[in-house]
C-alpha cells in the first residue's frame, strides 16, 4: 500500500504524506459531522447529507490522484497547499450553513484547517484564505437572517463572527510569522551549505588554477595505492615543470605568468580522463595521477600535454610569448611505494630539463623523447 501511494521521489513522497495528514484531519471532521447528524443537529435529510459528504470526499480523492500521478508538479506550488485549504474551508462552510443552532461548534475546525498553511503559505495567500472564510461565514449569517430567520439567533451569531474574525486575525499574523521564520531558516541553511561547499573547494583545490592542491592529491595517491594493491592494477604519476618560468615572470610580468599557469592547467584538465587527477604542487610544478593505465598510454597522454603547450598561441597575451614543459613519468608497480614513484617521476622531469627541456622522459636510461 505504501509503495502504491508514495513515489520514490522524496519530495513527492513528502507532499503525499502532508496531503494524507490533511485528509486524516478532514476524516475526523467528517466523523464529527456524522455524530452531529445522529443527534439531529442538521436541517437536511440523510440522503442529501450523504451526497454532500461524498461530493467533498471525491475532491479529496482527486487531490490524492493528482499527487500520485505527479500532475501536481505542473503547478507553481506542487504541494497545492492553498487549493487543499480552500477545498477544506468550503466543506466546513457548507457544514456551518447546514447546522442549526450548534453551528458555532464547527468553527473550531477552521483553526485546525488553517494550521496546515503555517509552513507553506505567504502572508498574501494566508490573508486570501482568511478573507474567504470570514466572508463565507458572514454571507451564511446574512442569508439565514434574511431567508431563514427561524434558524438563527442574530446576536449570538454576530458574537461568534466577532470571535471568529479575531481568532483568524491572530492566526493570520502567527502563520505569516512562522512562514517568514521558516524561509529565513531555509535561506540560512542554504547559505551554510554553500559556505561548506566553498570551504571544501578551497581546502582541496588551488585557487589560481582550479586544479587539486598538494594535500588532496596526496590523499588520492594513498587511496589509489590501496586500490592498486587490492586489485593488482597499476597507475602512473606524471611530474610536470614549466621551462624557464622565471624568465616569463621577469619578462612579461607575474600577471602574464599566472595566465600561463592557468592555460597549462586547462591543457592538463582537457588531456586527462575524468577518473584521473591533476594538481598544482606549487609554483610552476604540476603532477597528474593516471589511474588504471600503463606506461605506453601515459607516454601518449604526456606527449599530447607537452605538444599542446608548446604549440599554444599566446599572441593575444604577448606576441613573443611561448611556453614549454618538461615531464617525467613513473609507474607505481616499478617501485611499489608512493614516495619512490614520486621521486622517480621528479628525477626524470629534471632529466628532461638537462637533455634540452620541452621533453618527456619515461625511463632512467637515456631515452628522452
Amino acid at each position: 500500500m505504501g509503495s502504491f501511494l508514495f513515489s520514490s521521489d522524496q519530495k513527492q513522497a513528502l507532499r503525499m504524506s502532508r496531503h494524507l495528514a490533511a485528509a486524516m484531519s478532514l476524516l475526523v471532521f467528517t466523523f464529527i459531522c456524522v455524530l452531529f447528524y445522529s443527534n439531529n443537529l442538521f436541517a437536511i435529510g440523510k440522503l442529501t447529507f450523504s451526497y454532500i459528504l461524498g461530493f467533498f470526499w471525491a475532491g479529496v480523492f482527486l487531490f490524492t490522484l493528482t499527487f500520485r500521478l505527479g500532475l501536481n508538479q505542473r503547478f507553481a506550488d506542487p504541494s497545492l497547499t492553498l487549493s487543499q485549504i480552500v477545498w477544506g474551508t468550503t466543506f466546513l462552510l457548507t457544514i456551518t450553513y447546514l447546522l442549526n443552532e450548534s453551528r458555532g461548534l464547527i468553527l473550531m475546525a477552521y483553526f485546525g484547517m488553517f494550521s496546515f498553511g503555517f509552513f507553506k503559505l505567504r502572508f498574501r495567500e494566508f490573508l486570501s484564505i482568511a478573507l474567504f472564510a470570514i466572508l463565507g461565514y458572514t454571507l451564511i449569517i446574512l442569508y439565514l437572517f434574511v431567508y431563514e430567520p427561524d434558524r438563527i439567533d442574530i446576536k449570538l451569531e454576530l458574537l461568534r463572527l466577532l470571535a471568529f474574525v479575531s481568532t483568524i486575525t491572530v492566526m493570520l499574523f502567527t502563520g505569516s510569522s512562522i512562514h517568514r521564520l521558516r524561509e529565513r531558516t531555509k535561506n540560512q541553511r542554504t547559505e551554510l551549505q554553500e559556505a561548506l561547499e566553498l570551504n571544501k573547494t578551497l581546502a582541496t583545490t588551488d585557487e589560481l588554477t582550479g586544479l587539486y592542491n598538494r594535500r588532496y592529491f596526496m590523499e588520492k595517491l594513498a587511496q589509489q595505492k590501496a586500490l592498486s594493491e587490492r586489485d593488482d592494477s597499476d597507475f602512473v604519476i606524471c611530474y610536470c615543470d614549466l621551462d624557464r618560468f622565471k624568465n616569463i615572470n621577469d619578462t612579461f610580468g607575474h600577471h602574464t605568468g599566472d595566465i600561463v599557469l592557468q592555460k597549462f592547467a586547462d591543457i592538463l584538465k582537457s588531456s586527462i580522463r575524468e577518473i584521473d587527477y591533476a594538481a598544482r604542487f606549487g609554483g610552476e610544478e604540476f603532477v597528474c595521477l593516471l589511474v588504471q593505465t600503463d606506461m605506453e598510454n601515459s607516454k601518449k597522454v604526456t606527449e599530447r600535454i607537452r605538444d599542446s603547450l608548446a604549440n599554444y598561441n599566446f599572441s593575444d597575451i604577448a606576441p613573443s610569448l611561448n611556453a614549454t614543459v618538461s615531464i617525467g613519468i613513473a609507474n607505481f608497480k616499478e617501485f611499489n611505494t608512493i614516495q619512490e614513484t614520486l621521486m622517480c617521476a621528479d628525477h626524470r622531469m629534471y632529466a628532461a630539463k638537462r637533455s634540452g627541456r620541452n621533453k618527456v622522459v619515461f625511463s632512467d636510461e637515456k631515452t628522452a623523447e
